[in-house]
């Protein structure tokens, strides 16, 4: 076929063009009431002062634990992850330090008491008719532990067997008390006390772990 012969192309790709044109004109006029712009996401910097201030706000809520404010379920709504793997890997190297042999198994044993009181927590409140996942159980077990951290601390500085007991009683107390508040919103006000049972045992689990590590 000679050069004279060639199909023109340029006609067809003209309407080609012109149909794009019209299809992005009307979808530009029609778009903003229909589309919203898309949300870049927000950059590492920003997002850390947001965290550190929802750590701090669900922390306060376990230091001075209160069953009648007007939100008692907060924390368990707003829940995090680093808050409670802070704590749980601080309770972890505290203990470890304690032991004078075993010191990775007893690492272990933390991180596997908390995991396992999780789950047990989570099928415990499913099982009550409650409404919670896995993540919410771990994040309250997390930072009703602090308490149990203070204590653990303060039976690493000193070593005596009648003032592990003493600390070890009253943070438990302290810790029980506080993931009091947030399991009275995850179940019927009738089984609160049933939701916290393996709640007080895992903690129960947790001093004598304190107290028995030397």
């Amino acid at each position: 076929m000679s050069h004279g012969d060639s199909i023109p192309l340029h006609i067809s790709s003209q309407s080609d063009i012109d149909e794009i044109e019209n299809l992005i004109h009307a979808s530009v006029q029609s778009g903003p009431a229909t589309v919203l712009p898309a949300r870049p996401p927000s950059p590492p910097r920003a997002s850390i002062p947001r965290d550190l201030s929802r750590i701090v706000s669900n922390l306060k809520l376990v230091v001075f634990p209160n069953p009648f404010r007007e939100d008692p379920g907060k924390a368990l709504r707003d829940w995090d992850l680093w808050g409670p793997f802070f704590f749980i890997v601080f309770l972890g190297l505290t203990l470890s330090w304690s032991a004078s042999v075993k010191k990775s198994e007893v690492f272990a044993v933390a991180f596997a008491l908390l995991a396992a009181g999780a789950v047990i927590l989570t099928l415990n409140v499913l099982l009550l008719g409650g409404h919670i996942i896995f993540f919410q159980s771990l994040s309250l077990l997390g930072y009703c532990l602090f308490p149990l951290d203070v204590g653990a601390l303060i039976c690493l500085m000193k070593d005596n067997v009648i003032l592990k007991i003493v600390v070890v009683c009253i943070t438990l107390a302290w810790s029980s008390w506080a993931a009091y508040p947030f399991m009275s919103m995850a179940v019927n006000p009738r089984r609160k006390a049933l939701a916290l049972y393996p709640v007080f045992l895992m903690y129960v689990s947790v001093g004598f772990l304190i107290i028995a590590i030397d």
